[in-house]
């Protein structure tokens, strides 16, 4: 089988409160990055955040900053070659506003500044309606809409294909990847194409967290298109107590289906009642790994595996050490 690729979510929108040990410094998350690289980390998503709150505020307003951005990134290549990459901006923000108007140009920027050349980034696809429907009170909460349009796709394409930067995709319905499927026909995706497969436990959109809800995504995908998934959930996103997350069973089914990781606290702040770190929660996925017999992927590896065309830059430091 081939090796597996470890993403870690450093902090996505959690809390002090949520869990003590979530990174939100730059210096902090570049910290954590190298500890969850010797753990068998080869991709680390992290959001901007602002560290000077009380331990129960969120807040996003940090996160359309390409410099912030920067700042961290070159913190987290000075300690170790993991590929990092940001969030996009939340919908309501003036951020958004103008990232509607140039789909996330935050991105643009990190990819263009000559010693970050950004090498990847998430991207939903499609439509999606996130509204959750809450027992106790008999209604709709959160009740919005996820969308992109096919014209605003196949300009973002475009400009990706022209600056090198490899999109990854997040695919929550089998519709999301009949679109893939046209961009690749159409020349505007490359091989492989890479998705994230979010599944929900609490809300009612896309198949269920199992292995016949993976299934029924990757294969909705032509058989001659390459593709490379993984699989993962966000248990912070209106979390249901009656409802059991399926963070744990995702990440073993994709070790055993020939799909990849992706843990962290971004994705699940508490397990098993313990505030892990996120070292602790990627080494978590290396055992399963091990106990199956699945070699874990180094940077390299993992670059070659799905396509990222690494920044050419004489000032990043490429360390040797390898994952023991």
């Amino acid at each position: 089988m081939k090796k597996l690729i470890i993403e870690v979510a450093l902090n996505e929108t959690v809390t002090r409160l949520e869990n003590q040990h979530v990174p939100l410094t730059p210096e902090e998350i570049a910290e954590d990055a190298y500890a969850c690289f010797r753990e068998g980390a080869t991709i680390v998503h992290f959001h901007n955040r602002n560290a000077g709150l009380a331990p129960s505020v969120l807040d996003t307003a940090l996160n359309g900053s390409a410099e912030h951005y920067a700042e961290t990134i070159r913190l987290i290549r000075q300690r170790c070659d993991v590929i990092p990459y940001p969030t996009y901006t939340y919908p309501g923000t003036k951020e958004r506003e103008a990232a509607d108007l140039e789909l996330h140009p935050h991105v643009r920027a990190l990819r263009e500044m000559p010693d970050i050349g950004l090498e990847t980034f998430v991207l939903t696809v499609g439509a999606t309606n996130m509204g959750r429907y809450d027992r106790r009170k008999g209604s709709f909460v959160g009740d919005a809409v996820s969308s992109m349009t096919h014209t605003a796709m196949a300009e973002y394409l475009d400009w990706c294909r022209r600056s090198g930067l490899k999109l990854q995709f997040m695919v929550r319905e089998p519709g999301h990847m009949r679109h893939l499927a046209m961009y690749y026909d159409l020349g505007l995706v490359e091989p492989p194409v890479v998705v994230h497969l979010n599944f929900a436990d609490a809300q009612p959109w896309g198949p269920s967290p199992t292995a016949k809800g993976i299934l029924s995504l990757v294969e909705a995908l032509p058989s001659h298109i390459p593709c490379e998934w993984f699989a993962h959930n966000y248990t912070t996103y209106f979390p249901d107590p009656e409802v059991e997350d399926s963070h744990r069973l995702l990440n073993v089914l994709a070790v055993g289906m020939g799909g990849h990781a992706r843990t962290g606290i971004g994705d699940k702040p508490v397990w098993d009642g313990r505030q892990l770190t996120n070292a602790q929660m990627v080494a978590q996925v290396r055992a399963v790994a091990e106990a199956t017999g699945r070699e874990i992927a180094t940077t390299e590896e993992a670059r070659a595996m799905l396509g990222f065309r690494p920044p050419e830059q004489a000032d990043i430091i490429r360390l040797t050490e390898t994952v023991a």
